[in-house]
């Protein structure tokens, strides 16, 4: 059986995000980690000034992923390969 193991955050702020063929930036995020929630297929890279392209990692859709070792400023910025999508972005995890 696959299964998601996460830990649901006490304090937790959710940053809802457009996506499409064009690179989205979240915005500046708190903390070391966030979870991902795609209801698309996304590719996703992370920086200051993040540009995400379809040679990124990509993250399933509606499959839940932990990104961790965010630096202080960065963003993640996130592309689908076709289509649209919404992607949730919860920090204070």
């Amino acid at each position: 059986m696959i299964y998601a193991e996460m830990t649901v955050p006490n304090a937790a702020s959710t940053t809802t995000i457009s996506t499409s063929t064009t690179s989205a930036p979240s915005g500046v995020l708190n903390g070391d980690s966030v979870y991902v929630l795609s209801t698309a297929l996304v590719f996703v890279v992370r920086g200051t000034a993040p540009t995400a392209t379809t040679s990124c990692m990509p993250i399933p859709a509606n499959f839940p992923v932990q990104i961790k070792g965010i630096q202080q400023g960065e963003k993640l910025a996130f592309i689908n390969g076709t289509g649209t999508g919404t992607v949730y972005v919860t920090q204070g995890v």
